[in-house]
């Protein structure tokens, strides 16, 4: 096609980096290769190391976005794209407007929060997803409380599309997927996790399985991440382990 469009003297739309990617999307939609899953982590360092930081009004702009991010990316069980989308509109005049994670999307309760996700992975609809964001009754590890106040910290220097993650230099632009990975890495590593396979993939598989572990409703599980096919959720993000005593009940219990 690129050439037809030399021929023919036209811009060349198989240039445009959205076009790349949508290429890219349907190549990998047909490959053999099987899915990576992403390593499970423990959670009990988050709850060790937001536990012993101060309160949020204590911390600085930068602790208060990662701890809000990490909480929301295990709770939700976020990708980083879910809440700095990669997609695009296309507009009728040929341009392009990116879907922005905006304040218009979230919705606060009295103890949870409404969270709207636009231009995320499976939005074939483009109309979002709507998941509910709970809070906790310790205050340190609620996901909810930091959020709010990580956005009335930062209320002063949001502008434009008011995006919710903002950068943290002028002029206070909304982070991109990449940042919000490295932010979650950054979480790995303070929670004294380094090193050992993880990375910002693994919020996903491990807030699903937690989920699943707790005896949670799989089809609330499934729409609280998002998922929409119970086997790639079962055989891609779930790692639950059998119980201890599973050998000892089958083989003894039963005896």
């Amino acid at each position: 096609m690129s050439h037809m469009y030399a021929n023919y003297g036209y811009n060349n739309v198989c240039d445009s980096y959205h076009i790349k990617m949508l290429v890219e999307a349907i190549v990998k939609s047909g490959t053999s290769v099987p899915m990576a899953r992403s390593k499970v982590m423990p959670i009990e360092p988050y709850r060790e190391l937001f536990t012993s930081w101060p309160q949020n009004a204590q911390l600085g702009i930068a602790e208060l976005r990662l701890k809000a991010i990490s909480l929301m990316a295990l709770v939700l069980m976020l990708r980083p794209s879910d809440i700095a989308p990669k997609a695009v509109r296309f507009k009728a005049d040929g341009s392009f407007s990116d879907f922005v994670f905006s304040t218009d999307h979230i919705v606060f309760g009295d103890k949870e929060a409404t969270v709207t996700l636009h231009g995320v992975k499976n939005d074939m609809t483009r109309t979002g997803f709507s998941v509910i964001l709970q809070g906790t009754s310790a205050i340190k590890l609620s996901p909810v409380q930091a959020l709010k106040d990580y956005l009335l910290r930062t209320e002063d220097v949001r502008a434009g599309n008011r995006p919710v993650f903002l950068s943290l230099l002028p002029p206070h632009r909304a982070i991109n997927a990449g940042t919000v990975a490295s932010i979650l890495n950054k979480a790995i590593k303070l929670a004294g996790l380094e090193g050992r396979g993880f990375s910002a993939k693994s919020f996903r598989p491990t807030g699903a399985t937690a989920a699943i572990d707790m005896q949670c409703d799989p089809n609330i599980a499934m729409r609280q991440g998002r998922w929409k096919t119970r086997s790639v959720f079962y055989e891609h993000y779930v790692h639950s382990k059998p119980p201890p005593a599973l050998a000892h009940d089958i083989l003894e219990l039963h005896a």
